[in-house]
């Protein structure tokens, strides 16, 4: 039980019940208070419960977000994946073309040596000298104009190969500077995407903090609930306990608990089961122990201390099995509490005599072992327990 919690529920049982007053309290007046109490934790009850209903609704909601994030993240990664594989295949296309641009490289560097000869040759022979063997060495005008003719096809190929080299080099720029574009916005593009990743990354590790703060808060939550409930059901036993003695009263047939109030020497409690007592009344690991602890091996029957009436039969979280048993003796009120049981056999509301088995000794509940935690408490039970006092001098030898 967390320590807010803890806290809550002492300061619920400082409210559920005063101390044992100095006056003697009337019947009438203490079912009004405990009627004025039971009002205001049945709106502490109300209250944490639309509380509950709140915080599971934005765990609702915050988990639908959480699970959107996660497509996201998973849509991301994808996307990302196909990028970066993309980006990869422009890689290696990239290298690929700079192989041709090498080999175009060649080829223009080849061509590029038969111009240059091709200039040196023209700039060495003066265009008369070059005019004048062409002349001379024709025989006929058929030679001359086939000379001519040889000469214009080497025109037409130089100026073909100029061509060819000023396309090849533009191309190889275009194609070049056209992969390169690509590369860049690939890069950019996978760039967005991990900064993307990073965001979304981000936002679900920070709603999953808030989700696992919510689920926590919702367990503290539903346990307050559940404290300020079983606040609520006892006060509602104890409220019918007194109309129940209220009745008798007005029938003016007391109670078979009616008798002489016990006193820490009288010795009018009876030890509820057999065994040896283990742990006493007081501090105990770092915190008070309420009761005394009995313990025995194997069926071990428990018994009421006293006369009375069960305000309440349950399974509670710390207690286990427990029976809370209302006791009248001579005006004042006693409540005896049987811990742990392994299983009991009375209901709430049924009246008991001292000394008829109500249950058996167990470890259920907060136990570590079978035995009987067993409290006493002059007045009424509260969470608090404020009224709660040593049983052992009540109890006869």
């Amino acid at each position: 039980m967390s320590k807010q919690a803890m806290i809550s529920i002492a300061a619920a049982g400082c409210l559920l019940i005063a101390p044992v007053l100095a006056y003697a309290e009337s019947n009438a007046e203490k079912l009004q208070r405990i009627q004025t109490e039971l009002q205001n934790k049945q709106q502490d009850v109300q209250q944490q419960e639309q509380t509950k209903q709140l915080l599971e609704q934005g765990i609702s909601q915050l988990q639908q977000e959480l699970d959107a994030l996660g497509s996201s993240i998973a849509k991301n990664t994808q996307d990302l994946a196909a990028i970066l594989k993309q980006k990869q295949q422009t890689e290696t296309a990239l290298e690929k073309q700079q192989e041709q641009a090498a080999k175009l490289q060649q080829q223009v560097d080849q061509r590029q040596k038969v111009i240059n000869e091709r200039l040196v040759t023209l700039q060495e022979q003066p265009h008369t000298n070059f005019i004048a063997e062409m002349l001379i060495d024709s025989r006929s005008l058929g030679d001359l104009l086939e000379n001519l003719y040889s000469i214009r096809l080497i025109i037409d190929s130089d100026k073909k190969i100029l061509e060819e080299q000023l396309q090849d080099q533009n191309a190889l720029q275009q194609e070049t500077l056209a992969i390169t574009e690509k590369q860049l916005e690939l890069q950019t593009y996978a760039n967005n995407l991990q900064l993307k990743q990073q965001e979304l990354e981000s936002n679900k590790q920070k709603q999953a903090e808030l989700l696992a703060a919510m689920h926590q808060q919702l367990s503290q939550t539903t346990e307050e609930l559940a404290s300020a409930q079983e606040a609520a059901d006892i006060l509602q036993a104890q409220k019918a306990a007194v109309q129940k003695e209220m009745a008798e009263e007005q029938l003016n047939t007391p109670s078979s608990s009616s008798s002489a109030a016990p006193s820490a020497q009288s010795g009018r409690f009876i030890k509820p089961a057999a065994g040896d007592y283990t742990s006493g009344f007081g501090p105990r690991w770092g915190r008070m122990h309420y009761g005394l602890d009995i313990a025995k091996p194997g069926y071990v029957s428990v018994c009421a201390a006293a006369g009375g009436t069960v305000i309440r039969a349950y399974h509670s979280a710390t207690y286990g099995n427990v029976v809370f048993l209302s006791h009248r003796i001579n005006g004042q009120t006693y409540t005896t509490v049987y811990a742990h049981l392994s299983s009991y056999n009375v209901a709430t509301g049924q009246s008991v005599s001292q000394g008829q088995q109500i249950g058996v000794m167990g470890s259920t509940g907060d136990s570590t072992g079978q035995h009987l935690h067993f409290e006493l408490h002059v007045g009424e039970w509260n969470l608090a327990k404020s009224n709660a006092v040593d049983p052992k001098p009540y109890l006869e030898p």
